[in-house]
């Protein structure tokens, strides 16, 4: 990719705006890890409590049918950075940077000369300045303050041992808040990568208990589905999360925490808010707010991500707010992907979204492709419809889900004879789709 200065910087306003803004715009973005796109109000969710989120939506736009395009922390991150699908950007699995030679948003906006914030370090120290000595890990924090309950599940779960201003996402959302500060009048990038509700489910107080699990509905399930599933499913339901052996008490649980969790995020996103408003930034920044990837949330009795491609994991929320005239309060339908996320510059994946936030245009039925993992192993890849969804694991086994008669995702239809014509024309576009990208090899 080679654009001028003036191209880049006019393609960076012109994702979010009606028309390139005469100065290039500054840029928040906030990224939760793993917030569902389905557990937002505006998606319908009972329960969940997130006003500073809907505060920025009343003022943007919220992209309400979004799909993780890495549905793991690091690819997906990956590719929301460079536009590119998993196999093209070679990020993998966590652990691995983008490699050198693939241009990404961070490499570019500094090379145009943006300000671009660094993720904070030092946590550690920090927080053992303030007594905390025994930090068991940045969510749980000190096990001696905790309050965990007993689950046979493989991620505790409970009331994190810290006060909520001294969490590592309170810790990142000060440094980002400080950033600001410093850097207001200049052009300024602030990525600001939360926690967000991410396992071990365990969350400080009030948040502990703002969501009783008395009043929460059992998500949902279907007895022995998983002797029908791929093999990659039933390992992990038994073996590897043990959530065979949960409760209906129990899960709800879990589930009411990770709801805290999230509204934890929200309290942290409106301190963000505040402050732009209080340095008069609203007026020349951009604001996005996203996640890497959702997490099961108790559908199918299980949570966390990776081993399926269940909505709840696969969904995020993507939410745009921008000072340009365009509509505000909005809910765009249309499906979108995490390489969408990226301004459309050239040799990309992704493709504007634009012209559904300024017009009243139809949803169309535009596939959306993920993927993950290493081929012949652990990988996997998906092709999502309007009404179809369809997984391949290298690793054993498909799925093909009847998205209108079938939204949990409870029976699969790959080997029903009735199912066989569709099932065949979505694998031959699955397997064309990942025959057409560059696949890199490991690293």
């Amino acid at each position: 990719m080679s654009l001028s200065r003036r191209q880049f910087l006019s393609t960076l306003g012109a994702a979010a705006c009606a028309q390139p803004p005469a100065a290039p715009l500054n840029l928040i973005y906030i990224i939760a890890d793993q917030h569902s796109g389905i557990c937002l109000p505006a998606a319908g969710d009972p329960y969940i409590k997130v006003p500073n989120l809907e505060r920025l939506a009343r003022s943007g736009v919220t992209f309400l049918d979004t799909c993780t395009a890495g549905m793991t922390c690091a690819p997906s991150r990956a590719s929301m950075d460079t536009g590119l699908h998993v196999s093209s950007h070679g990020v993998r699995t966590n652990g691995l940077p983008i490699p050198a030679d693939v241009p990404s948003i961070h490499r570019e906006l500094e090379r145009h000369g943006y300000i671009v914030s660094r993720d904070p370090k030092g946590y550690a120290e920090w927080a053992k300045s303030l007594g905390y000595e025994d930090i068991d890990n940045r969510i749980i924090g000190s096990r001696a303050m905790a309050k965990l309950t007993p689950t046979p599940y493989r991620f505790e779960t409970g009331r994190a041992g810290l006060a909520p201003e001294h969490t590592y996402d309170a810790y990142v959302t000060n440094a980002a808040l400080r950033f600001l500060e410093a850097n207001h009048q200049r052009r300024f990038c602030c990525w600001v990568r939360l926690h967000g509700s991410h396992d071990p489910y365990a969350v400080p107080r009030p948040y502990d208990t703002m969501y009783d699990p008395a009043k929460m509905a059992l998500p949902a399930y279907r007895a022995g589905e998983y002797d029908e599933k791929p093999p990659r499913q039933k390992r992990t339901w038994s073996s590897n999360q043990h959530a065979d052996q949960l409760s209906d008490e129990q899960l709800k649980t879990i589930l009411a925490h990770y709801y805290g969790m999230v509204s934890h995020t929200d309290h942290l996103v409106g301190q963000i808010l505040d402050r732009v408003e209080a340095l008069g930034l609203a007026c020349n920044t951009i604001i996005v707010y996203t996640a890497d990837h959702g997490d099961t949330m108790g559908r199918h009795r299980m949570f966390m991500k990776g081993f399926a491609i269940y909505e709840p994991a696969v969904r995020v929320p993507w939410i745009i707010r921008t000072p340009q005239p365009l509509p505000r309060n909005k809910i765009v339908r249309q499906p979108a992907s995490g390489v969408d996320i990226l301004p459309p510059l050239p040799n990309l994946h992704g493709e504007s979204m634009v012209p559904h936030w300024r017009e009243n245009l139809p949803v169309n039925d535009r596939a959306i492709y993920g993927g993950q993992g290493f081929e012949g192993a652990d990988r996997a890849v998906m092709l999502r419809t309007k009404r179809w969804k369809l997984t391949r694991y290298d690793d054993g086994g498909w799925e093909l889900y009847d998205r209108e008669k079938d939204p949990d995702e409870l029976r699969s239809l790959h080997d029903d004879p009735a199912h066989q014509q569709i099932f065949s024309q979505l694998k031959a576009q699955l397997e064309a789709w990942d025959r057409g990208h560059v696949h890199r090899p490991r690293q």
